[in-house]
């Protein structure tokens, strides 16, 4: 009598997945999140259920359109179950409603995992087990999505299986993902160049044709209320709102502990980005030019990449970068890095401790500007609001920590070199040439 199998790798992720989701979903039925945020994406909600999605830009938002079917739907079952007047007052204070609209990053984290773990399969279900649980497990997630309430796994996951199929040959799909992560957070607009470029210099003429023609599709279908009543035109007030809608659209960081949080501290004041770094360049002069400089450094490495799933990798290090070095930045807005270091992970094992660095340095992060754990010192400085030596200890550690992993990231990204004897990654069988290069 033979005895049975023991479950795959496969199946034990799909069961920790479930585990995860439950976890998940009990968190977010009993926090609060972070109220700010949340009350404002419960607006936005009731707005759509009220006036349709195609009027969502009537009020100040800076959210492109994903993300509003999500806040859309979430204030219909409210709406529908709970209260047809849709009153303020109870509205904000629903916790029911809170976690409607904590839901977008709870559905989509597992289908992160999952892709991280389809992505690296072929180099052994055992390391895309360990890499996908690290990343399920991940403490600064379930404080970003499943406490906090912010949404990052959509755009993230749209991003991630962009960049895979890419990189393995699916310029169609490539160019609809890409197009979905851009219309869900303008965080992704970065890996814009990165995708189209590498459908130039991977797949020429045919492969720009298929990225466009998918990236063509998913917009229209994304874009379809506008279009269908000729409102397309509001895509102007959620450029306005990007910029305007309030003192952290300018501000050269949001919360987020990079670079710019060194002026910042030395100040003692939040600094808009358009205000003078020396003479007529501005702060937002300096930090495009240097996130720019990061994607040049990502495309002039395209043609020659080998093999091309280094380009994880490369996205790792750009996605890091982009964090410490850009403005207006927010404290969850290193969580794009997370999904594309894990993949890096599973490829080369020195990725291991910047998974960990990045990691330990987001839920830092989060933890000093969460208004439920340190109450009023999570705003920052202000020249009317001391904060305790202890608290600018800790952001000044953090800034560290980000300085550290950037360089971390730029020395094991761009000082790779091919061993004399390649490692051996299990599940690796001979390819067509050419194929998945």
């Amino acid at each position: 009598m033979f005895a049975r199998a023991p479950l795959s790798w496969g199946q034990l992720l799909a069961l920790l997945l479930v585990g995860v989701a439950i976890v998940y979903v009990l968190i977010a039925a009993l926090s609060p999140g972070y109220v700010s945020d949340i009350g404002t994406n419960k607006v936005w909600g009731r707005q759509i259920a009220r006036e349709g999605m195609y009027n969502a830009y009537r009020i100040s938002t800076d959210y492109p359109p994903v993300l509003l079917y999500f806040f859309g739907a979430a204030g219909e079952i409210y709406q529908n179950l709970v209260d047809p007047s849709f009153a303020e007052k109870p509205m904000l204070a629903s916790q029911l409603y809170t976690f409607l609209v904590k839901l977008p990053g709870i559905i989509f984290h597992p289908v992160v995992a999952a892709s991280i773990y389809l992505l690296v399969r072929r180099f052994g279900p055992g390391i895309a087990f360990g890499v996908a649980t690290a990343y399920a497990l991940n403490p600064a997630v379930a404080y970003d999505v499943a406490h906090l309430g912010q949404t990052d796994p959509v755009h993230a996951a749209f991003a991630l299986l962009s960049v895979g199929a890419l990189v393995y040959g699916q310029p169609l799909a490539a160019g609809a993902l890409i197009a979905l992560a851009a219309l869900t957070k303008p965080q992704a607009w970065i890996l814009l160049p990165i995708v189209g470029l590498g459908l130039v210099f991977w797949y020429g003429r045919r492969g720009v044709v298929m990225g466009t023609l998918g990236g063509l599709a998913a917009s229209v279908v994304v874009l379809l209320p506008w279009i269908v009543t000729n409102r397309l035109h509001h895509a102007q007030r959620f450029l306005e709102a990007l910029d305007n809608k309030s003192v952290n659209a300018q501000a050269l960081t949001a919360q987020a502990h990079n670079l710019w949080w060194i002026p910042t501290l030395l100040e003692w004041r939040f600094i808009n980005d358009w205000e003078s770094l020396i003479g007529p360049i501005t702060y937002r002069m300096v930090g495009l030019g240097m996130v720019l400089a990061l994607v040049v450094l990502v495309i002039q490495k395209l043609p020659s990449l080998r093999p091309r799933d280094r380009l994880f990798s490369f996205i790792g290090l750009l996605t890091v970068g982009w964090f410490v070095v850009t403005v207006r930045a927010h404290e969850n807005h290193l969580f794009m890095a997370l999904p594309f270091l894990a993949v890096a992970w599973a490829l080369d094992r020195r990725y291991g401790l910047l998974f960990g660095l990045v990691s330990a340095s987001l839920l830092l992060n989060l933890a000093l500007h969460d208004p439920l754990l340190v109450s009023n010192w999570a705003a920052g400085p202000d020249p009317d609001q001391p904060l305790p030596f202890v608290v600018v200890a800790l952001q000044v550690l953090n800034v560290a920590m980000n300085l550290c992993a950037f360089a971390y990231a730029l020395v094991v990204t761009l000082g790779l070199v091919i061993p004399s004897r390649p490692r051996h990654r299990p599940g690796d069988r001979p390819r067509a040439a050419g194929v998945g290069r």
